[in-house]
C-alpha cells in the first residue's frame, strides 16, 4: 500500500511535534532530577538493603545495590531490589524486594527508555508514552507518591527496551541472551501479587502484559502461558472488552488505549493457546470491540519501509492472525474437535487455509520474507519476521505436519518415532491424530518454509527471535529434509541443503536450553531424518550417472570407461539423446538397488551404511 507523500509528510510533521513536546517534558525531569534524587534517596550509606533474617537466607551473599546502574542482570544491578537474585522458576515464587522501590538515575534508564518507544511501543502500544513519561517525572520529583506499581512498569519498560541488543550479534550465545533483561522482569514479578488485583489504573494489566510478551522471547515460556490467563482476567474485571463500558466511562484518548490493551491481550491469548494446545481464556463471541485501525489517525501499529513509501498495520495485522490462530485450536486441536468426522476435518482444513492465505495477502510484497531484508530496517525485519514465523507455524499446524500419517514419519526409523514418542507431551498428543497434508498443501508447506528460514537466514542471529520462531523453524527443517528425501533431484536442492544446515547449527545452539520444546528428543528424529535424506541424494546422483552412461552403451556413443565421443557438426539429429532419470517418480521405499547394493531398498541400505548414532549436522559425502 503506498502512502501519498502529502500525507506522509503531514504524519511526519505531527510525529516531529509530539516528540518536541516529549522532549519538553524530559528536559524538566532532568532538570529537577538531580535535586530530586538527594532527598529521594532512602538507601543508607553502606548502600546494603536491610533485610530480615528470612529474607537473606535466600541468597548466597547479601544482595547490594549501588546507586548506579551496572549491566542488567550482573551482580551489582540496581534495576530494583531483586537484582543479583536468582531468577525464579514459576510465576508464582515469591521474588524478594527491598522495604521501599528505587530507581537508578534518570540519566542512565532514559536511553533505554526512548529505545522501547521509538521501536517496540510504537508497533505494539503497551503504554501511552505520555502518561509514563508524567508516571516518571512524578517518581523523581515526588517520592512521596511512589508505589510499587509504578516501579513494576519502569522495570517492564526497561526489560522491553533491553530484550534487542543495541549492536547486532552474528555469532549468538543464546545461554546468555536473556541476562540483559531477566533482572529487570524480576523486579516486576516481585510485586506480582499486587499486580493482579490492582483495578484502580492501568499500571497492574501493563506489566501483566509484558511478562508475558517477554516469556514469549524465552526458553521457558510456560510461565507466560500462566500470567495471560491472570491478564485477561484482569481484563474482564476492568470491562475492556465491553466497547459501550469504555465509550460511556472514559474520554476518547483513555479509551482507545484501553481497547488497544484488550486487543494485546486478546492476541497473546490465542497466540499462547495454539503455541502450548491449551483452550484461550478469551471468547470470541463474548468481544464488543472493533478490531485495531489499518489506519490509525497517530499512525499507532504502522510500519514503513526504509524509504517511508510502503505502510502496513502491524497491530492489526498480529491481532487478525490471532483470530486465526485462535480458530485453529477450537477447530482442529480443541477437546471437542476430537469428536468430528474426517470429512468435517478437512473441510476446517480448506476454510483455515484460505482465511491464511486471505491474511498473507493484505502484506504488501515489500515486507514479505523476499524483501525484509533489503526493504525494512533492522526492528521491522524482527518484527516482521516473528509475525511471519507465527504465519508458517499456524499453516504447518492446520496441514497436520506433525500428525502421525504424515510422510515423513514413515521415514524415520523405530528408535526415532520413540524418541518423538517420549518428546510428546500430553498437551501436543493432540498433534498426532490430525490428517497428513493432500499433496498441494504439502508443496505450499514446502514453499513457505524455504521462505521463511532464507529469510532469517539473512538476519545476524540475535535478531532471529529464537524462541519465538523455535516451532516453526523445527517444522521447517523436517518438512525440507522430507522434500529432499522424496525428490532428491529437484532444482531448489542446493539451496534446501544450505538452508537444512543453517537452521540444523541453530537447533544445535539451543538444544540443551528449551524448556517447552524438547529438542533433546527432538535432536535424534532430525539427526534420522537429515541422514536418509543426504544419503538419498547421494544415491539419487549416483543413480542417475549410472543410468546416463549405460543409455549411452546401449546407444553405441560410449563404453563403459571410455570418454563419450562427441559427435561431429551437423549430425546431432542422427544421435540419441541420453534420457534423464525422473527422480521425482521413484519410490524409494521399494527401489531396486541390486547394481552393487546387493538388492537392498534403499531405506535398508541406510540403515546399514549410516549409524543411528550420528551427531546432528554431521555431512554425508
Amino acid at each position: 500500500m503506498l502512502m501519498p507523500r502529502s500525507e506522509h509528510s503531514a504524519k511526519i510533521q505531527g510525529l516531529e511535534s509530539r516528540l518536541a513536546r516529549i522532549e519538553e517534558q524530559l528536559q524538566q525531569v532532568l532538570s529537577v532530577a538531580s535535586a530530586a534524587l538527594a532527598s529521594a534517596n532512602r538507601i543508607p550509606e553502606s548502600r546494603v538493603i536491610t533485610m530480615s533474617s528470612g529474607e537473606e537466607s535466600d541468597f548466597d551473599n547479601a544482595v547490594r545495590v549501588r546507586n548506579t546502574l551496572p549491566m542488567p542482570g550482573s551482580s551489582t544491578d540496581t534495576s530494583g531490589p531483586s537484582a543479583g537474585s536468582t531468577a525464579t522458576s514459576s510465576p508464582s515464587e515469591s521474588v524478594i524486594r527491598a522495604s521501599s522501590p528505587n530507581l537508578p538515575p534518570l540519566e542512565e534508564i532514559l536511553p533505554i527508555i526512548n529505545t522501547y518507544f521509538s521501536q517496540i511501543n510504537q508497533a505494539i502500544p503497551l503504554f501511552s508514552q505520555a502518561e509514563f513519561m508524567r508516571m516518571l517525572h512524578d517518581w523523581y520529583t515526588h517520592p512521596a507518591r511512589r508505589t510499587w506499581a509504578a516501579w513494576a512498569a519502569v522495570n517492564i519498560v526497561l526489560a522491553l527496551g533491553s530484550w534487542i541488543p543495541t549492536t547486532p550479534i552474528q555469532d549468538m550465545n543464546f545461554a546468555e541472551a536473556e541476562t540483559a533483561f531477566k533482572g529487570y522482569m524480576n523486579n516486576a514479578q516481585s510485586v506480582l501479587a499486587e499486580l493482579v488485583t490492582r483495578e484502580q489504573d492501568l499500571l497492574g494489566l501493563q506489566t501483566l502484559l509484558g511478562l508475558v510478551i517477554l516469556y514469549q522471547t524465552m526458553a521457558n515460556s510456560k510461565q507466560g502461558a500462566v500470567l495471560i490467563g491472570a491478564a485477561v482476567r484482569l481484563v474482564h474485571r476492568l470491562q475492556m472488552q465491553s466497547r459501550n463500558n469504555i465509550e460511556v466511562s472514559y474520554p476518547q484518548e483513555q479509551g482507545l488505549h484501553r481497547c488497544r490493551l484488550f486487543w494485546i491481550a486478546y492476541m497473546l491469548d490465542k497466540e499462547i493457546s495454539l503455541k502450548h494446545h491449551t483452550p484461550s481464556i478469551q471468547l470470541d463471541a463474548d468481544i464488543d470491540q472493533d478490531l485495531p485501525s489499518s489506519d490509525p489517525a497517530d499512525g499507532v501499529g504502522d510500519i514503513y519501509t526504509g524509504d517511508g513509501l510502503v505502510r502496513v498495520n502491524y497491530f492489526r495485522l498480529r491481532v487478525r492472525l490471532a483470530h486465526i490462530q485462535g480458530r485453529t485450536y477450537d477447530m482442529l486441536y480443541s477437546t471437542r474437535s476430537s469428536k468430528i468426522s474426517m470429512a468435517e476435518r478437512q473441510a476446517r482444513v480448506i476454510r483455515l487455509t484460505y482465511l491464511l492465505e486471505n491474511w498473507r495477502s493484505n502484506i504488501p510484497a515489500e515486507m514479505l520474507p523476499d524483501a525484509i531484508n533489503s526493504r525494512l530496517g533492522r526492528m521491522e525485519r524482527i518484527l516482521m519476521s516473528a509475525l511471519y514465523g507465527s504465519f508458517v507455524g499456524c499453516m504447518v499446524m492446520v496441514h497436520g505436519i506433525w500428525s502421525q500419517q504424515a510422510a515423513w514419519m514413515k521415514i524415520i526409523s523405530d528408535r526415532s518415532l520413540m524418541a518423538l514418542q517420549m518428546g510428546r507431551t500430553d498437551e501436543r498428543k493432540s498433534c498426532i491424530n490430525q490428517q497428513p497434508p493432500l499433496p498441494s498443501a504439502w508443496k505450499r508447506c514446502v514453499q513457505l518454509s524455504r521462505e521463511f528460514s532464507r529469510a532469517l537466514m539473512q538476519l545476524p542471529e540475535s535478531d532471529v527471535n529464537i524462541w519465538a520462531n523455535l516451532a516453526a523453524l523445527l517444522s521447517c527443517l523436517v518438512i525440507i529434509l522430507t522434500n529432499m528425501f522424496q525428490s532428491p533431484g529437484h532444482e531448489d536442492l542446493e539451496e534446501d541443503r544450505q538452508i537444512t544446515q543453517w537452521l540444523v547449527r541453530m537447533l544445535n545452539k539451543v538444544k540443551d536450553l528449551s524448556v517447552t520444546v524438547p529438542l533433546t528428543q527432538l535432536h535424534v528424529v532430525v539427526a534420522d531424518l537429515e541422514r536418509r535424506a543426504e544419503a538419498a541424494v547421494a544415491m539419487a546422483q549416483m543413480k542417475r550417472q549410472a543410468l546416463q552412461e549405460r543409455l549411452l552403451m546401449m546407444s553405441g556413443q560410449a563404453s563403459w570407461g571410455q570418454e563419450i565421443a562427441q559427435p561431429e557438426h551437423g549430425d546431432d539429429e542422427n544421435v540419441e539423446q541420453p534420457l534423464f532419470w525422473d527422480t521425482e517418480a521413484v519410490d524409494f521405499g521399494t527401489l531396486d538397488m541390486s547394481n552393487g547394493l546387493g538388492g537392498q531398498t534403499i531405506v535398508d541400505w541406510l540403515d546399514g551404511q549410516y549409524p543411528q548414532g550420528m551427531d546432528l549436522g554431521e555431512a554425508i559425502s
